[in-house]
């Protein structure tokens, strides 16, 4: 049998847990899980502690369960006294006193130098009306000023705030459009509303609340419009409420006086100042603050929405609202199946937030800023107070943790049970923490405001006196978009105030609808629930991806060699080969790879099998491709340059038994009379790349991947045998592929190097020139250095493609190639190694101001690429994610190592796909743009961070060629670049501001004449960390460090 105590709790909870007898509850009965919120929480709360119980919400939300609760509270006797008024300071209300902490937030961000500042956080309602009684609403207006001293506080330039006297009220200002037309009645009432909807009141005069009134002329249906707007640091969204509710009564009733208000915000905020000081709460102060210091490094940052480079400062603050209305039947139906799931009805909505938020922010985990309204029951007349009584948490959401809708929100709902019974130390205090142990502010600018529990929006006095609001909006500094649910006639009302000009266009709009969508979904069906959110993405951009993705073509059905070898039939003499000391004709290519086959076999080299090749640039190594291919077996290419520890390792992962360090003689065997050709299908090469783990991994590619993208850029750029080709690149690289087998292919010819030469610009140049090289296939930096150093000389080059991969494009490298060669195309590729050499493309013709980087282009012929989170789901247009690339193009696996093999080849709806590892992201037109390695993410003051996007950004100024970021030993970002001319760091600090979140914008600038080089041609990050990790800004001037081939830096520049 209950006993009083217990009986009394589970009353006192049974209106706010509709469909439940209290009598039916178990003792360890979840009570979040039937259905009670936070909001009931609080007030039960209250309404104990006036009863003399000394409870708090963070002490019922740590342990919701009514025998938890029974424990707390038959410890304590309740003391008669308790209900007894407090006895009220005797400070004059007059009298300055401290800013809240969520008011001081709000004043702070007033600042327009603040990051998201410069806007007022405040609300603004519009009531259309078929008539209203001015004078009698200025009467009533009189009284409320009179009634609540908020409406006259005025905030002091020490941060105190100070009530004003009340001074007469100069009355209403009313703008007459009676006798204007319609069209010219409308475009003003547009102006007033954005002149009042974004005005920033003069809080430091004591004007926090303003109501004015338009006549609206016949044409538009007569009547009047109501304005009515309220600055958040005098009050909050339950004042709010009360100040409408109070309007409406004194409009309605002029002649009944409201209940004397004996407590001023003030008195309450002292009141509350000795409560906190009491031992048991300053305890429970010092624990909360405890835990959240705990949290600090774990706890992610804000959602990372896209923003494309628009300026996060700028002063188009305009706030714009989306709304929906749910029925009472919708919300019957909703709070049933969230009770049923054990979940609130906040809960449950906030979940969907997050889940829509996920689909669109580059980091799946991040924080929501919820407010909290938390009245202390200090005096009787506090719910009836005007004022701020807020709080804040930040709830933590875990987007990357796979599970159901359910699952998911669960987990939510449990750590806003965790968080919220810790909320003594406020969000806005776990801020200023994290801004100190991180070295730099920090900001919580998505914010979701329940406000299911407190109420009609509008009370029925309120409908009465001034009908339905027209048009709302709410807005807050460091703000861009604040979700809000709220009661309204028996539904519920969610809206979104979001700064418009920070989003790229439309993708509000398809938020909104997605998280509207899901809330039906979850309404409509069970099956919604228990299964994962699916993709966000509309069916109008899987329209344009499925179009880029059509590239659909004819495949290759021999190998790599055999269009060399049937050449070498047709056109002997032909030139093949240009060395430094010999040129090779196609027929004596042919006889030389063949006499290399026959000494293979002979060795017994079996068909598919692996042999290595480690010799020197130059002719030797294409012929040595060429015979080990003719023999029937694959290539496996080793630089000779590197340590001798990590070729013993690629051999020895690799099964490698014939290893051609040098050629055969040349009469010691015959050539092999029928060239072996291999099914297309087969094994061609394995490129050894380097492994996250630190062992180097193979990667095998077939005859057709390879050959798919051979001939698809062939076909593209057709040069048949006037294509000559200069083969700069090492053969451990997949581009020199591409240099051997395209001109081999179609008559052309390649140039080769030597091994002296492979750093020498100069030399490339001449080689260029000298045999009228017209495909430059290399890494950006290669192809930079050699137009710089044929423009230093005011040469020309005979070039007709440029083809650029391996690494970022800068944008003024195309100009650069018009300098030298006037008539060249110039073509971005991207791809990978485990997708043959490339996979997209991109020809530049000019560079468009909005291009921060040059976009990895579309698919080659049967190439598809996707964008997907780290649950495997498509990715919206300007959200980032994982690069997929499938098609053709796709390895056969990493050699012996199935277990990696599997990890990063994926079969999903029968299509496999290689996940690079690389960030992308879509434009609208169906356009990829690269965003940089995955294993270039970094964590920087909690929040994480794509070195890519930064790069992206740095490389989009003017001014500057190459750039690159890193993260130093201090945990300091650090930008590195190269100019043509000199860059002032300031406009450059400047210039990444404006596309870059303050936390992503490097805290260092370093300019040096050069960025030091590995071996492929791509900037070495390690080496340059090594530089950085030197220089000081004592030596920044003079500061030189070797690079590959005998180069210095030069010097730098250190800002």
């Amino acid at each position: 049998m209950a006993s009083p105590l217990q009986h009394k709790i589970c009353t006192d909870m049974a209106p706010f847990l509709p469909g439940i007898l209290p009598d039916r509850l178990a003792n360890d009965c979840d009570l979040i899980g039937l259905g009670l919120d936070s909001l009931a929480m609080m007030k039960l709360a209250a309404m104990w502690r006036r009863q003399g119980y000394d409870v708090s919400f963070a002490r019922l939300i740590e342990q919701p369960r009514l025998d938890a609760w029974l424990a707390l509270m038959t410890q304590q006797t309740p003391s008669a006294e308790q209900e007894k008024k407090a006895v009220l300071p005797g400070t004059h209300e007059n009298e300055p006193f401290p800013l809240a902490l969520m008011q001081h937030a709000y004043w702070v961000g007033r600042d327009s130098a603040q990051h998201l500042g410069g806007v007022a956080a405040h609300f603004y309602h519009e009531f259309d009306l078929p008539q209203l009684d001015v004078e009698r609403l200025e009467n009533a207006v009189h009284q409320l000023l009179a009634r609540h001293g908020m409406l006259r506080v005025a905030i002091l330039e020490e941060g105190l705030q100070q009530v004003l006297e009340y001074a007469q009220w100069p009355g209403l200002r009313e703008y007459d459009l009676r006798q204007e037309t319609a069209d010219i009645a409308t475009l003003r009432m547009e102006a007033i509303r954005a002149a009042l909807s974004h005005r920033q009141l003069n809080i430091a005069q004591g004007e926090v609340f303003d109501v004015r009134v338009t006549h609206k002329p016949a044409a538009l249906g007569g009547g009047c419009r109501l304005h009515f707007n309220l600055d958040m640091i005098a009050a909050d969204a339950m004042s709010l409420r009360v100040l409408l509710d109070d309007l409406a009564r004194l409009y309605l009733e002029p002649q009944q006086p409201l209940p004397v208000l004996d407590l001023s915000y003030c008195q309450y905020q002292q009141l509350r100042h000795a409560w906190l000081q009491e031992p048991q709460q300053q305890a429970r102060y010092a624990q909360d603050k405890q835990w959240w210091l705990e949290r600090l490094a774990d706890l992610p940052g804000a959602p990372m929405l896209p923003s494309v480079g628009l300026n996060l400062d700028s002063a188009q603050q305009t706030v714009v609202r989306r709304h929906r209305w749910f029925d009472a039947r919708a919300r019957q139906q909703l709070e049933a199946s969230a009770r049923e799931h054990q979940l609130t009805l906040p809960m449950m909505i906030a979940a969907a937030f997050a889940e829509v938020l996920t689909q669109f922010s580059d980091d799946e985990d991040f924080i929501l800023n919820l407010p909290l309204f938390n009245r202390e029951p200090l005096h009787t007349s506090v719910p009836a107070l005007v004022g701020d009584f807020t709080s804040s948490v930040l709830l933590a959401w875990r987007g990357s943790n796979p599970g159901s809708f359910l699952e998911r929100a669960q987990r939510l709902q449990q750590q806003f049970r965790q968080d919220a019974a810790h909320a003594c130390f406020s969000g806005v205090e776990v801020l200023r923490e994290a801004a100190r142990v991180r070295g730099q502010q920090q900001f919580a600018p998505v914010v979701f405001t329940s406000a299911l529990g407190l109420g009609e929006l509008f009370s029925e006095r309120v409908q009465q006196a001034f009908g339905q609001p027209g048009w709302i909006v709410s807005q807050g500094p460091q703000v861009w978009l604040d979700a809000q649910i709220t009661e309204l006639n028996q539904g519920f009302l969610v809206n979104w105030d979001a700064r418009e000009s920070r989003f790229p266009a439309g993708m509000l709009d398809l938020m909104f609808n997605q998280f509207t969508g899901l809330i039906e979904a979850l309404i409509a069906s069970e099956q919604a629930w228990q299964q994962p959110v699916q993709s966000a993405l509309p069916s109008a951009q899987q329209v344009v991806r499925q179009r880029a993705n059509a590239t659909d073509a004819p495949l290759p059905e021999s190998d790599l060699h055999s269009a060399f070898f049937r050449l070498a039939q047709l056109q002997p003499e032909a030139p093949a080969l240009f060395g430094p000391h010999q040129v090779l004709s196609y027929g004596e290519l042919a006889k030389r790879a063949r006499r290399l086959a026959t000494h293979l076999l002979n060795q017994g080299v079996q068909p598919g099998e692996l042999v290595a090749i480690a010799l020197p640039k130059g002719p030797e190594q294409i012929i040595a491709v060429l015979g080990v291919l003719a023999s029937g077996a694959a290539w496996l290419p080793l630089n000779h340059l590197q340590p001798e520890p990590r070729i013993k390792a690629i051999l020895q992962n690799a099964g490698v038994k014939q290893v051609i360090d040098q050629l055969p003689d040349e009469d010691s065997r015959p050539p092999l009379a029928e060239v072996t050709h291999s099914d297309p299908q087969h094994l061609a090469y394995v490129i050894y790349t380097s492994g996250s783990t630190g062992t180097p991994k193979g990667v095998e590619i077939s005859h057709l991947a390879a050959k798919n993208t051979i001939d698809d850029l062939n076909r593209r750029y057709p040069l048949g045998d006037r294509m000559r080709t200069l083969a700069v690149s090492a053969l451990s690289f997949d581009l020199a592929v591409y240099d051997i087998f395209a001109p081999l292919s179609v008559g052309g010819a390649v140039v080769c190097i030597e091994d002296e030469s492979w750093r020498d610009a100069q030399r490339w140049v001449t080689l260029i020139r000298q045999h009228q090289v017209s495909v430059l296939n290399c890494v950006p930096a290669i192809a930079e250095m050699t137009f710089t150093s044929a423009a230093a000389d005011n040469l020309t080059l005979p070039l007709r493609i440029v083809l650029l991969g391996g690494d970022w494009v800068p944008l003024d490298l195309p100009k650069k190639l018009r300098i030298v060669a006037e008539q060249c195309r110039c073509i971005a590729l991207g791809g990978t190694t485990e997708t043959a050499i490339h996979s997209t493309v991109q020809e530049i013709t000019t560079v468009p101001a909005e291009w921060r980087s040059v976009p990895y282009g579309y698919p080659l012929n049967n190439v598809r690429c996707r964008v997907v989170d780290s649950l495997g789901r498509d990715r919206c247009d300007w959200v980032s994610g994982e690069l997929w690339i499938g098609g053709a193009g796709v390895a056969l696996g990493y050699r012996h190592d199935p277990e990696r093999t599997a990890d990063r080849f994926v079969v999903e709806n029968g299509e496999r796909w290689y996940r690079t590892g690389d960030l992308a992201r879509y434009h609208p037109s169906g356009s990829l743009e690269f965003l940089g390695r995955r294993d270039h993410q970094v964590k920087v003051r909690g929040y994480r961070i794509e070195l890519g996007e930064i790069e992206s950004a740095l490389i989009s100024h003017p001014g500057v060629a190459r750039g690159i970021v890193l993260l130093d030993d201090e945990q300091h970002l650090v930008a590195a670049y190269t100019s043509q001319q000199p860059v002032e760091s300031a406009a450059l600090r400047q210039h990444l501001q404006r596309y870059l979140p303050q936390e992503m914008v490097p805290e260092r600038l370093v300019a040096l004449s050069e960025l030091p080089l590995s071996h492929n041609g791509k900037i070495d990050r390690n080496l340059l960390r090594q530089l950085l990790a030197d220089l000081t800004p004592e030596t920044a001037h003079t500061y030189e460090a070797a690079l590959p081939g005998g180069r210095t830096t030069g010097g730098c520049d250190l800002a």
